[in-house]
């Protein structure tokens, strides 16, 4: 009787444990609402799914380049590179995805069809009615080959850096992180606060200053974010490679950027990525881990910006929906 007691004693404290550590190291202490908006950096509008955080910079009648985020780091990812942009002349567009950053954590499912929409949207609301250049890294490269096939018409050229190779949630690890409950728990007192905040594995020749990680943390710190990004490990389920294969097929000018030192997504998948888009410009960034925008910006920045003021071939026009 005595080693049942002890044992129910064990299976007790553990779950208290458990359960406290669950509650004390959530960090989603915080509601993103119009009063707290208020006191927050950029630019909000409402969409159908939600508020959308964004910021646009540089001359009104530039051309316009939208940069796409990744999985979880917010639009702050490109501040080493929308200055050699707008100085190039060009108008440039950054946003928050749903569920990062300071925009919106709707109750939806986040796959792709939720991302091309928040753009699509984006774009119509700020009035944009001419092609657009984009640039999409890791998983920001999936929902912009994605909008692109989706949208054609709304297309000029593509850069795709390291972009996702693979189904979201592919990965044995990853597939734990997905089953109910477990996900939230590990979320919550580890990939949260250690992988997605520290980063560690994302860089190799610049790792982040202190500013970096309270601004990470402060983005996770909003309620919906740990649901936002489990759902897109759960449900973004489809074959990124389906889609690069489709934007080889509309013609668009596509350039490929990866870093040799990529823990994240590997410069293995590049070889995959390369032969679904056969005429992509592919450029190594060397000593780059996968945040290469941010550690190599003064590489990285020159490849974009020549790569978008280059003329467009006559015979490379945007196709127009529905052809």
């Amino acid at each position: 009787m005595k080693k049942w007691r002890l044992a129910a004693g064990v299976v007790g404290g553990l779950a208290i444990l458990v359960a406290g550590s669950f509650l004390i190291l959530n960090p989603e202490t915080k509601r993103l609402t119009p009063q707290t908006r208020a006191s927050l950096p950029g630019n909000y509008i409402a969409l159908s799914d939600g508020v959308t955080h964004y910021n646009l910079d540089g001359p009104a009648d530039g051309p316009l380049v939208v940069l796409v985020d990744g999985f979880s780091i917010p639009s702050f990812t490109w501040e080493r590179n929308v200055p050699a942009l707008t100085a190039a002349g060009f108008r440039v567009l950054t946003y928050d995805l749903y569920g990062r950053g300071y925009s919106d954590r709707p109750n939806v499912v986040y796959a792709l069809p939720l991302f091309v929409r928040q753009l699509d949207e984006l774009l119509t609301a700020l009035k944009v009615d001419k092609p657009v250049d984009i640039v999409g890294l890791s998983l920001g490269g999936y929902i912009t080959a994605g909008f692109a096939n989706q949208h054609p018409d709304r297309v000029k050229r593509v850069v795709l850096m390291a972009p996702q190779p693979n189904a979201t949630g592919a990965e044995p690890l990853i597939r734990l992180v997905t089953l109910p409950w477990i996900g939230e728990y590990l979320f919550t007192i580890y990939i949260g606060p250690h992988e997605i905040v520290d980063g560690k594995n994302e860089y190799d020749a610049y790792v982040p200053n202190s500013d970096w990680h309270d601004r990470e943390m402060d983005a996770l710190s909003y309620v919906g974010t740990r649901n936002a990004l489990l759902s897109t490990l759960r449900y973004m389920t489809g074959d990124p490679l389906i889609e690069y294969r489709g934007l080889a097929k509309l013609g668009c000018p596509v350039e490929l950027l990866w870093g040799d030192q990529d823990h994240t997504v590997s410069i293995d998948y590049a070889t995959q990525v390369k032969e679904a888009i056969p005429m992509a410009e592919y450029h190594v960034i060397q000593g780059a881990g996968h945040e290469s925008e941010y550690e190599k910006p003064d590489v990285v920045n020159p490849l974009i910006v020549d790569f978008f003021i280059r003329p467009l071939s006559p015979a490379i026009v945007p196709i127009s929906a529905g052809e």
